[in-house]
């Protein structure tokens, strides 16, 4: 591989330079990189003598006729462009002095020059990426841009402003100072700029470069590995699919972190041994993960892998953060509730299912989750060992295109965890206070989910999220007693008291107006709970409105046996009571949340010689 390094003043550069296509855009923003951009040559500016320069970094180049292709560097030497761009037009704004004309004369010949060649004017550095539109060039050249205004526009001609902000800022110290900053910018800050002789060689000096994260993060580094490993004729088909990789992933308000789904990615698609962190993919990437991806041989069937799964992603984390009914994936959205609206994890076997598998295999297999989940809230597990399980079991769900598959690796996987924990569970919920589900949205999930067993059992209506997260948590034994009187038939002091106020089974949802009704019933001296009974029955919640022991709907219906069975009837409301209807809350629990349609408490794993043998044969066909 045949490398020159030169290291160069901006005064001492004569190359022409071109930013491909398939390059990344200007992202540099205004009040970050460019803000920290002067404040650094400011520093060293002010700071500066005759014999000591300011290196303002490295950049990648190849030749490609008369010209260089930038490798790496774009963003710094777009920059620099931008400054001198600044500094040309408010020089053009002055009287100046010879000095500073000559230096204005200097900035337009380093900007543009004219080329005898093509009889046209040649810009230093050419944006030859869609997003820029040239606009660079209309800032060279002091033209009135009419174009579209891509992001990346509005990120050159912020930085654009910032620079002629702080220009402006030298001149209030003289015309002289001026100068001597341009002076200092032409000739004490140094680059230097790396030339390889092709195209693959420039990306193997950046990869190499960057492999220990010195400027780009992961997802900048795959992309030129790609491009590494690919033929010149396919980038642009490369580039417009990863266009289309990244619109993905700002789709779903992930871009601030798209390292997330390509973790995510490389674990339910190819890592074998555990949890891979952000900080060790490329590093995976290229050595245990080469021959799992094979990106060398077939880097184009790579990103087309990438982006299937970011279209996947898109959708899982926008159904994920969706506070409302979502059609296609329910039980992601539910997932949202129980795990809080960032979660990810469930991603991870979600992603690892055959590409082209239905919505409906991916939402049975979310459902499973979910209910995993709401058992994990349960017993406080942390996250982290759900993770961590979870890379374990990927393997099991590599693949898998049908329902029936992937019943089987869920009994393999999640049944054989979560019955493991049922006696827990069970005994775990039973204690329970409310306040530990929150954040709030999640306590309304939980027990809008048991509302809506329960009105599936009466044969009720069922309620969709938006009107469980529009109602109000109320506690039937009230959390504040009329002049904080608690009379001695109830037994307990307040401390005692206050524990049964937060139990779960002391609560339950309530319409608003309804809810500002019963709270004047708090006098425990009086016939409150008949009070507030009056007032549950009017409640279109069924588990509410059954709190009036008065209740009932005809002869032989559902409800009235669900009154019976549930033994779902109250004359009081104490500690028995209280603790009775958590009973009726976990047998809800246990209905409304299980694996492969079964109660987690009564399991039925299927005949073990031919469950092995169907989980073999589904793991050897996607391994």
């Amino acid at each position: 591989m045949q490398i020159d390094a030169q290291v160069k003043s901006i005064s001492d550069i004569n190359q022409f330079f071109i930013v491909p296509d398939y390059q990344r855009e200007y992202v540099w923003k205004a009040n970050d990189q460019v803000k920290q951009f002067i404040t650094d040559i400011d520093n060293a500016f002010e700071t500066s003598n005759n014999d000591s320069s300011y290196y303002l970094g490295s950049v990648i180049i190849v030749k490609k006729h008369d010209n260089y292709d930038v490798i790496d560097g774009q963003q710094r030497l777009t920059t620099i462009v931008l400054t001198l761009c600044a500094l040309k037009d408010f020089l053009e704004s002055i009287t100046r002095t010879e000095s500073a004309e000559n230096f204005y004369n200097a900035i337009k010949s380093w900007l543009s020059t004219f080329n005898m060649k093509t009889a046209s004017h040649q810009n230093r550095v050419e944006l030859q990426y869609e997003e820029s539109q040239n606009y660079l060039g209309y800032l060279i050249h002091k033209k009135e841009y009419k174009g579209k205004v891509t992001p990346s526009i509005q990120k050159m001609q912020a930085a654009y402003d910032a620079m002629y902000e702080y220009v402006a800022s030298l001149k209030n110290e003289g015309q002289e100072h001026l100068v001597d900053f341009i002076t200092f910018f032409f000739n004490k800050i140094v680059l230097v700029f790396i030339v390889s002789a092709d195209l693959h060689g420039a990306l193997k000096i950046f990869e190499t470069s960057n492999q220990r994260g010195a400027s780009l993060d992961a997802m900048d580094l795959v992309k030129n590995l790609i491009f590494s490993e690919a033929n010149e004729k396919d980038f642009p088909d490369i580039k417009s699919k990863w266009k289309m990789v990244v619109g993905n992933i700002h789709a779903c308000k992930e871009g601030e972190n798209p390292l997330r789904f390509l973790r995510y990615f490389l674990m339910a698609r190819y890592c074998n041994n555990g949890i891979l962190r952000e900080e060790d993919i490329y590093k995976w990437i290229i050595s245990e993960g080469e021959p799992l991806i094979n990106y060398k041989n077939k880097p184009i069937e790579f990103v087309n892998a990438l982006l299937s799964a970011s279209e996947r992603y898109s959708k899982l984390v926008n159904a994920t953060s969706l506070a409302d009914h979502h059609q296609t994936y329910p039980a992601v959205v539910n997932i949202g509730y129980i795990n809080k609206y960032m979660s990810r994890q469930h991603l991870l076997l979600l992603l690892a299912l055959d590409v082209n598998c239905e919505d409906e295999v991916i939402n049975y297999l979310a459902k499973q989750l979910e209910t995993l989940f709401f058992v994990s809230n349960t017993l406080g597990i942390q996250a982290k060992y759900n993770e961590n399980n979870f890379s374990m079991w990927v393997q099991y769900f590599r693949g898998l295109k049908t329902i029936e598959q992937v019943k089987v690796a869920v009994e393999k996987t999640i049944a054989k965890y979560i019955t493991k924990k049922a006696a827990e569970f069970k005994q775990t919920f039973l204690t329970k206070r409310h306040d530990a589900f929150n954040p709030l949205y999640r306590l309304r999930y939980i027990l809008g989910t048991l509302e809506n067993k329960a009105a599936e059992l009466c044969n009720m209506p069922l309620k969709d999220h938006r009107f469980i997260q529009s109602l109000q948590v109320e506690h039937i034994l009230p959390q504040t007693p009329k002049a904080d009187v608690i009379p001695e038939e109830y037994g307990v002091d307040y401390l005692e008291y206050s524990g049964q106020v937060y139990m779960l089974g002391n609560v339950t949802l309530l319409e608003s107006q309804i809810n500002q009704a019963v709270n004047n019933f708090n006098d425990l001296s009086a016939d409150w709970f008949k009070q507030k009974q009056s007032e549950y029955k009017n409640s279109a919640l069924v588990l509410s409105k059954m709190l009036d022991n008065e209740f009932s709907i005809g002869k032989n219906t559902s409800t009235n046996q669900f009154i019976h069975d549930y033994k779902y009837a109250f004359t009081e409301w104490k500690k028995e009571q209280i603790l009775q209807r958590q009973q009726v809350l976990l047998n809800l629990a246990l209905l409304a949340w299980t694996i492969n349609g079964q109660r987690i408490d009564q399991y039925k794993f299927s005949d073990e010689n031919e469950q092995r043998t169907n989980i073999d044969q589904v793991v050897t066909a996607v391994l």
